[in-house]
């Protein structure tokens, strides 16, 4: 691709130089396919003649909009679509994303037996050091890391969990071991920036903007099932409920998300 004719911008124009290059850009988004390498700055600032900081605004704007993403070491590509999870019924990630005909992968990263403190304890309905299983997976969409998962459940729920295969849908591992079926929950939706160990994770940069969810499950019988905090890149993922004219609108606090507004 000719991308010095592509992105040729006007001296004369009362638009200024960011606004220009970031909308060829976006042209350009519409036109290639998912995947396709993008110029990095210096190559935009030799095919434009505009500075680092005009070139970084321009792609940063559209990194914002979701319409490529930067990974690290390997430069800046089109984003695909955005995959959504709804949120209108508790279903795992595994059985959302085959429900859209894709295949997720999920790395297991950490998995450990600790005591149950502070919010894990109350939202699993348990005494502070009770034993807990702390899970922690990455998800990946399409080859590309998307998602990361961290889940506390009551160990005396389901023993014998850790030798289970959780490389896949631990709602399946549940329900078919343990009878455990999660039948109804709370989440709640907050925006984040990844942090070090995230960004490492999810192959972004260090402060990217990410969407964080806290999720509580239970049981039809009431018993607390799982306690899942989720980072998921804005750029990947986003998440969808229904709306219901007779819901009733929910304010709430929490130490992880300070805020939440939701409905009933």
């Amino acid at each position: 691709m000719d991308w010095r004719a592509r992105l040729e911008l006007s001296s004369d124009s009362f638009t200024p130089l960011y606004a220009q290059l970031a909308d060829r850009l976006r042209e350009a988004c519409r036109d290639l396919p998912a995947g396709t390498l993008m110029p990095s700055e210096t190559e935009l600032m030799a095919y434009t003649g505009v500075s680092r900081a005009t070139a970084r605004k321009a792609v940063g704007d559209l990194v914002g909009e979701g319409l490529v993403y930067s990974a690290r070491g390997k430069g800046t590509f089109i984003a695909g679509p955005r995959v959504t999870t709804e949120l209108s019924r508790p279903v795992g990630f595994t059985e959302a994303m085959r429900a859209r005909g894709l295949e997720p992968v999920t790395r297991l990263l950490r998995l450990e037996s600790t005591s149950a403190v502070g919010s894990v304890a109350r939202g699993l309905g348990l005494q502070d050091g009770a034993e807990v299983l702390r899970i922690e997976r990455l998800r990946l969409l399409r080859g590309e890391p998307c998602m990361i998962e961290t889940t506390h459940l009551a160990a005396a729920l389901a023993p014998g969990l850790a030798a289970a295969d959780l490389e896949g849908s631990l709602y399946r591992v549940l329900e078919e071991r343990w009878g455990l079926i999660a039948a109804r929950g709370q989440e709640t939706i907050i925006a984040i920036n990844a942090d070090r160990d995230a960004a490492r994770l999810l192959g972004v940069p260090i402060a990217a903007a990410l969407l964080s969810t806290l999720r509580t499950t239970q049981t039809a019988d009431g018993v607390p099932l799982e306690y899942t905090l989720r980072q998921a890149r804005g750029d990947m993922c986003s998440f969808g409920i229904d709306l219901n004219a007779s819901a009733t609108l929910s304010a709430g606090t929490s130490a992880e998300h300070p805020l939440r507004v939701g409905v009933l």
